[in-house]
């Protein structure tokens, strides 16, 4: 009951997230997630686009050889250069869904940090001044939780798939994917307004436990927003703004009833 009951106040967390993130004060970082998709768009299209043409090159020198004087199977090797292309690019897609929030999240760390620090300010009134040294650490700390929160998110996802064969254990191993996903998302995300109490790692880890509803309701939106064909890049750099400042306020809102 605890959890739902904590899912449910991550959920409404957006709510206010949407009000705050539109508002004159935090609308700006809007501008933020514009700069990154360029440059993801332009980079991971062209390294796609560079791995896959090397590997179709390969496949179809090796198979020509292979068939060097039967006339009636030279279609195979430009067939097998396509299937090739069209391989890579459903992998990449397949990679991207499930750790692609990652890159964008590693990648916008210092948004992260800032905004996280703004809607703290809003919501309860205090101010941080400004320190280069202090804004650091909290970048260092928010990519070394995201790529910590990855390398779990992966050893599960891969126990989960071997799982996937277990007959009827399998039909749930998708649901439980993608909640893992969402929570290790979700963890991610909170651990910006975590980090400014003074949690260790450890501490932040035992309390996004005992709050593993309101994480996991976090990260929900996010994931799901990575599910979106063709625009998840676009989407989820935006959501994740949203998913930082409901962490924010959701956050805020527990420690002021624990205390």
């Amino acid at each position: 009951m605890n959890f739902i009951r904590d899912f449910s106040r991550g959920i409404r967390a957006y709510g206010e997230a949407a009000r705050l993130l539109f508002s004159p004060r935090l609308r700006g970082f809007m501008l933020f997630p514009v700069v990154i998709i360029i440059l993801l768009f332009v980079m991971g299209n062209y390294a796609v686009g560079y791995l896959g043409d090397g590997l179709s090159g390969v496949i179809e020198e090796k198979i020509t050889s292979w068939i060097e004087g039967i006339s009636w199977l030279t279609w195979l090797s430009g067939t097998a250069g396509v299937i090739v292309k069209v391989f890579v690019r459903i992998l990449y897609y397949i990679l991207f869904i499930s750790f692609g929030g990652y890159v964008v999240m590693v990648v916008m760390s210092p948004v992260y940090s800032w905004l996280s620090e703004r809607t703290e300010a809003i919501v309860s009134g205090r101010e941080y001044s400004f320190n280069l040294g202090q804004l650091a650490w909290e970048i260092g700390r928010g990519i070394v939780i995201s790529l910590r929160c990855a390398l779990f998110q992966l050893l599960m996802t891969l126990f989960l798939f071997v799982c996937s064969f277990i007959p009827v254990a399998g039909l749930i191993t998708p649901i439980l994917t993608f909640g893992v996903s969402a929570y290790f998302y979700g963890f991610a995300f909170m651990d910006y307004a975590v980090e400014r109490k003074r949690f260790r790692v450890k501490e932040s880890v035992m309390y996004m436990r005992r709050n593993a509803g309101t994480v996991t309701a976090i990260g929900t939106v996010f994931t799901l927003s990575l599910m979106i064909p063709l625009a998840s890049i676009v989407v989820c750099s935006f959501v994740s703004l949203l998913s930082v400042v409901a962490g924010t306020v959701a956050i805020e809102k527990q420690l002021k009833i624990e205390n």
